[in-house]
Order: structure tokens, then C-alpha cells, then sequence
């Protein structure tokens, strides 16, 4: 065996849980589902069980919100009678799964690990359940888990005031900019958004992992319905992420020599490529515009130069939480238009485990790569409110050199563009930069929020509570964004904008 191959990195088991819950029950925590996630992948791995369990060193879990626990992995890990191993939880973002998949390769391949597990879990469908059940579940006891970032310490205070907030309020942001930049009308935009959920759902439907493993239309997708109401503008609800759901993965990871000495098949063997990551600034009014990710253009134009890419990866995956997501990835990477964008279903069919998918899309990878389906497969996570990006190879043979995790992070703030200031009082005309229009249940628009420029390209934020104005905002044949209008300051002491 050569130096050159004995220390690659390879995943040799993935295992997955989707756990559908029957009516009046509740399910089990987060840890059971992650325990028997990691007991499919030693099983996966084809070899004796307990010589594998008594070679991984590190069992970490992709941070898990919905039930507190003071040591997830260390819980999970002892359900399976795994001792001795250390026991990690991550950070919060949907590029842990890939940042730590990567960080694993590059430990067993200096041989600062001996075999690592990669997993996480949610049980939030429990606990939807429990909450109409009126049930406490006999789960672990909670305890107090690791701190949970808290928004006032990186969302502008404007941002706050405005209702700008949660994920839902902030990427469309990013959806009506670029809408605007590309030159699209709205009804361009929303079949781009139909299309790429409808092949998305098309990959569920065949994926018996799946929440909500049906196809759709691109006009199921993006026209509104009774099924399919506008929550903002401009998602429908079968554009948005799911992350009602009981799902676990795992995969265990380790090096090819140790997995030789194990007796794992060739076949079996998925190699691990280089990885790169870098974020955006984490407060959304401090970033230069919505019309471009600029570190996740940089991390994917990157992964595939390191990894010596030429043209497009076989497979990929790319995160799908909002339509934009995938939009801007794709012109990234400078994909096809007919490319699939994902292997798994997406996080609105598939399921959205919080922070997790990811960690299903690399058990999809794995699969589709064995399977044949594609020598290679690119798999990119986001983090947060389109802030933090990784992406990483998965190759069905030897790869050349060693993994590399790079990091953009001094690069992309060094280059970083103009910020604007943000002024919190303003009164004169201003210009539409982008916007947000929350619905009502009945499908009516409620309110609006528009981050406008002035004419000394200084932003302010404005609330839009006058019925015309919201016309303009959710208008099929007016680009609103570039429009202007009027700000004045109300008497209690917000700015509010109405089109001229």
C-alpha cells in the first residue's frame, strides 16, 4: 500500500432516519434518532460491529435546537456502546455538516483521529406533537445546552426594529434584488423558483428518506393556492424550507488504510476531496447588496479550483432553503440550465432538519456516487441568513494530494465592498433597494418592510403599512425594486415609505 493512498480520507457507512409519527404519538428525541442514524452507518460499513465501534475516536453531532441537552453526542454515543470516544456538538449553521465532514477527513488523514462519526438530528415533528398531545416527552431531561447565538448581538438594531429577523423576513431580500439585477419580470422569477423546486421534489419523490416525498409542478410550486399560500414575497409556501420533521443521519469517516484493516470493500469506499468555506458579515444591513453572495461565489469558485475541477461536478447538491439560494449558486458555479441541483429532495421536500441537511445530502452523495450515478459530487452548505458557506468534493476514487480545509475568511474581508450607513431617522425621497411583504392567512398582504438608498447612497429602513405602496411591492408587471417614493417619520418614531 503507498504513503500516497493509505491516508486518504474515505467515508466507508451513511445511515439515515425519517421518522413518520402515527396519530396521538410522539417519537423519540433526537438522540435515539441520531444513535440509530450512526447504528445504520457502522452496519452500512459491512464489518464486524464491535471492532468498529472500538475504533472511532470522535463522535460529533451537527448542533441540535429543538431539545436541550448539556452532551447530545455524548448521550447518542452511549446509546450505541460507544465508549471512550470524544464527544463534540458544533456550532449553529447549515454548513456544519460539510465544514466538519472536511475537518474529519484532514484528522484521520494526519492520524489525529482514528475514525470519526458525523451526525445530527432533529425531532421537532415530536415536538409539534407533544405540544397538541399536551405531553411532556420522557425523553433525556433537559439540561442546559450549549449558548445559542442571540440576534441582538449581530442584527442591526434597524434590522430588528423593522421585523427583519428570522430567515423567512431576510432572503427575500435577496430573491426580489436579484430578480431586479437579472432583468426578470416576476413571473420569470417565480417559474425559475417552480422549476428548480419541482426537480427537487422530482428527487424526493424517489427518495424513500423523504418528509414529503411527492412530485409537483413548477406551477404547483410557484402559483398560490389553497394548498400553497404566499407566506412573503415572493414565496409560496412550498418554496420555504421544512423543518417540521423527526430526521438523524450519519456517516463515519476514517482512513483508506484503516478501513482496509476493518476489511471494508473497495466498493464501499467514497473519497474525500478539499474543502473551503468563508462568510458573509453576519448583520445583513452591513453587507455592500442582495444582489450577490460574494463569499459563497468565492467558496465555490474555490472548491472547484482546488480540487482541480474542470467544467461542471457530476453531481451536486446545493442548499435550498429559499429559492435564492440555489439561484446564486448556480450562476456561481456557471451550472447548465438543466443540471439537477440535488441528489436528496431539498429542504422543503426532503425535509429541513435545521442545521442538518446536509449531513442527508452527504448520505445522498454517497449513494448516487456507489450507485454510479457520478464520479464526483459537490456538496454546498449554508449557514444562518445566507452568511456562512462550505462546500467540499466527494469522489468515487483516489484523489490526488492531500485534504485541504481553506479557509477565505481574511481574503473576502480584506476585498469585501462598500458598506452603506444606515441612517435610522430619514425624511425625503429615497429609491427601493429591496424589500419584504409579509401575507396574511387569508392571503392578503399585511405589511412591508423596503431597505432604500439615498441620493448619497446612504440606506435607511422604512415600514409600508398604505395600501397602495403594497400594490406596488407584490405588483406581476412593476419591478418595485429601483422605484421611488417618499419617506417621512411617524409619531412614533419609525420611518415609513410610500411610492410616488
Amino acid at each position: 500500500m503507498s504513503d500516497s493512498i493509505k491516508n486518504q480520507a474515505v467515508i466507508i457507512g451513511v445511515g439515515e432516519i425519517t421518522e413518520k409519527l402515527a396519530a396521538g404519538t410522539i417519537g423519540r428525541e433526537p438522540a435515539a434518532l441520531i444513535a440509530a442514524a450512526a447504528e445504520q452507518a457502522i452496519a452500512d460499513a459491512g464489518v464486524e460491529v464491535e471492532r468498529l465501534k472500538s475504533t472511532i475516536s470522535a463522535f460529533t453531532v451537527i448542533n441540535q435546537m429543538g431539545w436541550p441537552y448539556k452532551d447530545i453526542a455524548g448521550v447518542a454515543a452511549g446509546k450505541l456502546g460507544i465508549s471512550g470516544a470524544e464527544c463534540d456538538e458544533s456550532p449553529v449553521g447549515g454548513n456544519m455538516p460539510t465544514l466538519y465532514l472536511t475537518e474529519a477527513a484532514k484528522q484521520v488523514q494526519s492520524g489525529a483521529q482514528k475514525a470519526v462519526v458525523i451526525s445530527g438530528g432533529e425531532a421537532t415533528a415530536s415536538l409539534m406533537a407533544a405540544g397538541k398531545l399536551q405531553q411532556r416527552p420522557d425523553w433525556t431531561p433537559p439540561a442546559e445546552s450549549k449558548p445559542r447565538p442571540k440576534k441582538a448581538d449581530f442584527f442591526h438594531p434597524e434590522a430588528l426594529k423593522y421585523g427583519l429577523n428570522m430567515p423567512v423576513d431576510v432572503y427575500p431580500l435577496y430573491d426580489n434584488a436579484i430578480r431586479a439585477a437579472w432583468g426578470q419580470s416576476y413571473a420569470e422569477a417565480q417559474r425559475e423558483s417552480g422549476e428548480i423546486g419541482a426537480n427537487m421534489a422530482a428527487v424526493a419523490a424517489e427518495n424513500p428518506n423523504a418528509w414529503m416525498g411527492k412530485p409537483l409542478s413548477a406551477e404547483d410550486i410557484c402559483q398560490p393556492s389553497e394548498k400553497n399560500r404566499m407566506v412573503v414575497h415572493p414565496y409560496t409556501k412550498w418554496m420555504i424550507a421544512n423543518p417540521v420533521v423527526n430526521q438523524a443521519s450519519a456517516c463515519i469517516v476514517t482512513s483508506y488504510e484503516t478501513a482496509m484493516a476493518l476489511g471494508v470493500a473497495e466498493d464501499k469506499l467514497i473519497y474525500i476531496g478539499s474543502g473551503v468555506g468563508g462568510a458573509e458579515p453576519r448583520d445583513i444591513l452591513s453587507r455592500s447588496g442582495y444582489t450577490e453572495a460574494h463569499a459563497m461565489s468565492a467558496v465555490l469558485q474555490r472548491t472547484l479550483a482546488i480540487n482541480g475541477v474542470e467544467g461542471e461536478p457530476d453531481l451536486v447538491e446545493l442548499y435550498s432553503c429559499f429559492p435564492c439560494v440555489p439561484k446564486l449558486a448556480k450562476k456561481a458555479l456557471g451550472l447548465s440550465g438543466d443540471k439537477p441541483l440535488s441528489v436528496t429532495g431539498g429542504l422543503t421536500f426532503f425535509g429541513a432538519p435545521v442545521n442538518n441537511y446536509m449531513g442527508h445530502a452527504i448520505v445522498a452523495m454517497v449513494r448516487a456516487i456507489r450507485a454510479g450515478r457520478g464520479e464526483n459530487g459537490l456538496l454546498y452548505g449554508n449557514g444562518e441568513f445566507v452568511t456562512k458557506h462550505h462546500a467540499v468534493m466527494l469522489y468515487g476514487q483516489p484523489v490526488a494530494g492531500g485534504v485541504e480545509n481553506l479557509d477565505l475568511q481574511a481574503e473576502l474581508d480584506a476585498n469585501y465592498g462598500n458598506v452603506p450607513e444606515v441612517l435610522p431617522q430619514y425624511e425625503g425621497t429615497s429609491t427601493i433597494e429591496s424589500y419584504v411583504v409579509w401575507y396574511g392567512r387569508d392571503g392578503a398582504p399585511e405589511r412591508g418592510t423596503v431597505i432604500c438608498r439615498v441620493a448619497s447612497g446612504k440606506r435607511h429602513l422604512a415600514a409600508v403599512n398604505c395600501a397602495q405602496t403594497l400594490a406596488l411591492l407584490i405588483s406581476d408587471s412593476r419591478e418595485a425594486v429601483g422605484a421611488e417614493g417618499v419617506c417621512q417619520v411617524g409619531d412614533d418614531g419609525l420611518n415609513y415609505w410610500q411610492a410616488q
